[in-house]
């Protein structure tokens, strides 16, 4: 049997005389700690070719928790002086606009299944008119107050908010404002239907009809069947959706020349038979459907797929950089909806109540410098329209009482050239 190779860590510990029994203080140097750092940023151990700095961050900050924990026990003689990694002050992603929401929701049924769809795309809707992050999503209750939930006016003048209780994000028990598409979208709830969570999106297992097995082919047969049959074949065949099929035919990286868009025939039984025994003997048993509510992580990913599938993309790949391309997720909806308010004339402090930032400054990071371009841009055009009065760029720049001359047409292309390249 070939032996795997020692990894880049191990080999780099033996360059500097490090071999055999480790002691914590020979890996715990600003050295080795550099060299973790750089491995992380370079993408060892993980699916893609390069992590973000955000991420290198993240997990060295783990690492130097225990640092620190070794230091407490004198283990080490001092806790080394790392430098977390720069990042560019920039959102990840970027406001999607509800055209583009109006794409993932078309596009849900291809990737969760039709009869999953409804629940996925009222969650959708959710997050476009509340501005909730996917914990927030998931903890949304109609009546239990131990969750996010909403409060109802009982007299006149009142406006609905959202409850927050103190086991969320920042610790405090908080009263929101419920924006009004949201009040509208959940009132449009039948009164009866009005009771335990509010968005509860369906696994896309859940299509299979109830006492129903399935079975996942081995991922040699899935894609063998998938070179001769449908995925709507394959769905009936393995007692699943089609859009479980296409999940699975991803996951393996797999991706057909065309797509069938018609059912391509009964795939034999003698076929299924051989492909769900030896998909038996690989799990050992036939899984059934899932039934528990999802977790918040998994309905993450499920909407960053539906935005990947509706073809959203909020950031572009960048070799220079490493930046992989990035589609719609969860949180850039909840963007959209920050930026609406924006649009609308909201202030950075009603913003930041809504979107409960814990601090100021998260507010201004992320939406101040959009109003202050808007701002500036408005009042850019306002001066030098045809129409404007202020004669101090044109008509002599030491002013004057003159009614600044009309801009031809030529001049003005010219003018909004330079303003383009500013």
């Amino acid at each position: 049997m070939q032996q795997r190779p020692p990894s880049p860590f191990l080999a780099h510990m033996a360059d500097h005389g490090i071999e055999g029994e480790v002691m914590v203080r020979d890996v715990m140097t600003l050295d080795m700690l550099e060299y973790l750092q750089e491995r992380l940023l370079e993408g060892d151990e993980s699916r893609y070719d390069h992590r973000s700095p955000n991420t290198v961050n993240s997990s060295m900050g783990a690492v130097m928790a225990f640092v620190r924990f070794c230091a407490k026990r004198d283990w080490i003689v001092k806790v080394p002086d790392l430098d977390s990694l720069s990042v560019d002050d920039v959102m990840k992603g970027r406001p999607i606009t509800g055209e583009e929401l109006d794409r993932m929701i078309e596009a849900t049924s291809r990737v969760v299944g039709k009869n999953e769809a409804p629940s996925w795309q009222f969650a959708l809707r959710v997050l476009w008119y509340s501005g909730f992050r996917v914990g927030d999503l998931m903890d949304f209750h109609w009546e239990d107050e131990r969750h996010i939930r909403p409060v109802w006016p009982t007299r006149s003048g009142v406006h609905p908010t959202i409850t927050v209780p103190s086991s969320q994000k920042n610790g405090k028990l908080q009263e929101v404002p419920m924006l009004p598409e949201l009040e509208a979208f959940l009132l449009e709830v039948p009164k009866v239907k009005r009771t335990g969570w509010i968005v509860n999106p369906l696994a896309i297992t859940s299509t299979v009809k109830p006492g129903c097995k399935w079975f996942q082919p081995s991922p040699d047969d899935l894609v063998a069947l998938a070179k001769q049959y449908s995925n709507l074949s394959i769905a009936a065949a393995c007692g699943v959706s089609d859009a479980a099929v296409r999940k699975w035919l991803k996951k393996q990286g797999f991706r057909r020349s065309r797509e069938f868009k018609v059912d391509t025939g009964t795939i034999p039984e003698a076929v299924v038979q051989d492909v769900e025994s030896r998909a038996k003997r690989r799990t050992g048993a036939v899984q059934v459907p899932i039934s528990e509510r999802l977790t918040k992580e998994r309905v993450g990913r499920t909407i960053a797929a539906i935005g990947e599938e509706a073809g959203i993309v909020v950031r572009q790949e960048d070799e220079r950089t490493g930046t992989r391309t990035k589609f719609a997720s969860a949180h850039d909806i909840r963007r959209g909806c920050a930026q609406r308010l924006i649009n609308a004339g909201v202030s950075a402090e009603t913003l930041k109540v809504v979107m409960r930032h814990a601090d100021f400054a998260t507010t201004e990071k992320y939406y101040g410098a959009m109003r202050s371009a808007q701002a500036a841009a408005s009042e850019v055009r306002q001066k030098l329209t045809p129409d404007a009065t202020s004669d101090a760029l044109v008509g002599g720049l030491m002013g004057g009482q003159e009614k600044t001359p009309q801009l031809s047409a030529s001049e003005l292309m010219t003018l909004k050239r330079l303003l383009a390249s500013i």
